[in-house]
């Protein structure tokens, strides 16, 4: 079927609910979703690229015998009241692991899941996304128009919530039919071990140097103004989280790394650029110039090296690697080996084996084989089904290791 052939759903079937923004009102959804025993279709909505935190400020429910229900989680940050009314069947999600995070400050927590775009992975789908996903398995699409819009306005125009309603209109469909696909293609054991992976595993360690991964960074040669930098983006950041604004809205990343390349000496010079005259940058100016300050009177003991250093268990992210030939050798080596695999499965080698793993492999040199590997793999997170298919040519893979 050809793209414009799909079926554009603009409307929920049973029109747009009014949102839920009470206590009063959360109660009695609580009341209505408790009668069902239906799976479970939610999503949320965050206000990415506007906002410093990652919180929820809409959360959409769907059963289908009762209907769809738009919370204001904005209004009403605590929604654990539909813990239990919800505890009792599966919930259904598309790319859980963007929302867990957010549905967890809610006080939600997910009792059972299936994840639409990670069963979409591992029945080889290319693209994804919703959207897309609504198109090959449904033949109906979706217009993401206000997928990118900040949530966190009120009041939240119709047509949004008319989009965020129409987001969980489908996944119950979508679950039905994907559930069988996986059946059929005896993958549904590995869709259940991904699943319940997403909801278990550990929270990933933040990056002990997050500052270094700014772009253009590379053509500050002093370490002087490599310390300059990190003040002003930890400055930065704490603006940011205390006044809950995406940091690039204070100051932008190229910016910043402008401000470090060619430190001002004065504040009238700091104020040059237009950008940081604007009056939400510029409230902040004895803060952004107290950074460059900070930077510049920093001992050379304490100046950052060129070459970040990785504490066990970093490694560089992926645009970095080819700076360091032999780890990118390796690790060039050990993605092929798994590739053969994926690409006999008809899958991405991304879903077939973190591709943390390999880099820590191919980083570390780790040289382990049969128990002692088997017992790291495991350690680092490897599902049953997934050792199953990768731990031979990957012991393979290490043992011929460049």
């Amino acid at each position: 079927m050809s793209e414009s052939e799909y079926k554009l759903i603009v409307h929920p079937h049973e029109g747009t609910p009014d949102v839920i923004d009470t206590q009063v009102g959360l109660e009695k959804a609580a009341q209505l979703l408790s009668k069902s025993t239906m799976p479970v279709a939610i999503d949320v909505e965050r206000a990415v690229g506007y906002r410093y935190s990652h919180r929820a400020y809409l959360v959409q429910i769907r059963r289908e015998d009762v209907g769809t229900f738009l919370i204001d989680s904005g209004t009403l940050p605590d929604l654990s009241i539909l813990n239990e009314p919800l505890n009792n069947a599966v919930w259904i999600l598309h790319d859980a692991d963007q929302d867990i995070a957010s549905l967890r400050m809610c006080g939600l927590e997910i009792p059972e899941l299936f994840d639409t775009m990670l069963a979409a992975r591992l029945l080889g789908f290319q693209r994804f996304g919703l959207a897309a996903v609504c198109e090959q398995i449904l033949g109906v699409t979706l217009d993401k128009n206000h997928q990118s819009d900040d949530w966190s306005t009120r009041p939240l125009p119709r047509p949004w919530l008319r989009y965020a309603a129409l987001d969980v209109e489908l996944l119950t469909d979508l679950y039905e039919k994907m559930s069988h696909s996986l059946f059929k293609a005896n993958r549904w054991e590995w869709a259940q071990q991904e699943f319940h992976n997403i909801l278990t595993r550990p929270t990933k360690k933040p990056d002990s140097e997050p500052w270094r991964n700014l772009r253009g960074m590379g053509k500050i040669r002093s370490r002087r103004h490599l310390a300059i930098l990190e003040e002003l983006w930890k400055t930065r950041e704490r603006i940011a989280a205390e006044i809950d604004l995406e940091p690039t809205r204070l100051i932008k990343n190229r910016t910043l790394v402008a401000l470090a390349f060619n430190p001002p000496r004065t504040q009238r010079q700091f104020l040059n650029e237009q950008e940081l005259r604007r009056p939400g940058t510029r409230k902040y100016l004895d803060e952004w110039f107290a950074a460059i300050n900070r930077g510049k009177s920093r001992s050379e003991a304490d100046l950052p090296e060129f070459q970040r250093s990785y504490r066990h268990g970093e490694f560089p992210r992926a645009t970095a690697w080819r700076s360091y030939e032999g780890a990118h050798a390796r690790l060039v080596h050990l993605r092929d080996a798994i590739r053969k695999v994926s690409d006999k499965l008809g899958i991405d080698y991304e879903i077939l084996i973190d591709t943390r793993i390999i880099r820590h492999i191919a980083w570390y040199e780790v040289s382990y084989q049969g128990k002692d590997l088997l017992e790291f793999l495991t350690r680092f997170g490897a599902r049953p089904w997934q050792l199953e298919l990768v731990f031979k040519p990957l012991e393979k893979a290490i043992k011929q290791m460049p």
